[in-house]
């Protein structure tokens, strides 16, 4: 039973900031995709959102329950995007045993799309803490991305093709209002050091009932995305997620499924942030 906890607590762990941008997040084209101060990156409305996490369902009973939150806030300023966030989990599995693990996630991202900063804090009560600190620059004359870990150690790698966050987030609006019902791309976010994953994004019209004035009016969308790793030979997702996406960039539901559980969210908290009045 240990064995498979860590595989479910590898899952939880190598994605979880994934579960905030879409982040989030989570959150096209096989080139590099640059977001501009004068593309729609200003339909993204900046905001704080709090969300309710609970057990949906469990395979073969080996969670009895599970609780926790993330908090998401997202503001920008005319030079890039800076996300702050936080996830906190509590699992309880049958045999007893129980699991707590933290996230903390802050990362910088430029309006442009050419480079990104990160910084991970993550706590759980089976390994221990770990911490790491690093940044990205894309290299559009080599279709490259150059990762740099500066923190607790040098690492680097290069990757290619690979979109930030809110850039994979604008993609995904600007998709969804052209039409389009499926996107892949490969996403770097950097909470797994220096890996991409790659991602795959269904998109269908949903219907907008939000009870938070700032989404009333504004188109919705039910996004199914499944997060592959890079590997030769792997065609399983490792995790997916079904979102509540609106136009402006706020996700109201998730539903996470790790394998061997489903997590379900819920917006409970929301407070938008003012637009960066740029020239």
């Amino acid at each position: 039973m240990i064995k498979n906890q860590g595989c479910q607590l590898y899952r939880v762990h190598g994605l979880s900031s994934i579960i905030m941008f879409v982040v989030c997040s989570m959150f096209f084209s096989t080139a590099p995709v640059s977001v501009s101060a004068d593309t729609a990156d200003y339909t993204l409305l900046p905001h704080r959102a709090v969300y309710s996490l609970g057990l949906k369902a469990s395979e073969q009973g080996a969670i009895n329950s599970m609780s926790g939150h993330i908090l998401y806030d997202w503001t920008g300023d005319c030079k890039g995007w800076v996300v702050k966030n936080e996830l906190d989990m509590n699992v309880a599995y049958s045999n007893g045993q129980s699991v707590q693990m933290a996230l903390r996630f802050s990362t910088w991202e430029a309006r442009d799309g050419s480079r990104y900063r990160f910084a991970v804090h993550h706590v759980d009560s089976i390994s221990g803490a770990s911490n790491f600190i690093g940044h990205a620059l894309r290299d559009d004359t080599k279709d490259l991305v150059r990762i740099n870990i500066t923190a607790p150690e040098l690492k680097e790698a290069e990757l290619e093709n690979a979109l930030f966050p809110t850039a994979f987030l604008t993609e995904i609006i600007q998709a969804a209002q052209q039409g389009k019902m499926s996107v892949n791309y490969p996403v770097f976010d950097g909470t797994t050091e220096l890996e991409a994953f790659n991602v795959s994004a269904i998109i269908l019209p949903a219907e907008a009932k939000s009870s938070f004035p700032e989404m009333e009016g504004l188109s919705a969308w039910r996004v199914f995305l499944a997060f592959y790793e890079q590997k030769a030979g792997s065609t399983a997702p490792i995790q997916e997620q079904s979102l509540l996406l609106y136009e402006n960039g706020v996700v109201t539901e998730l539903e996470l499924d790790f394998g061997e559980f489903t997590v379900a969210g819920n917006l409970v908290e929301f407070e938008a942030s003012q637009l960066p009045v740029c020239e």
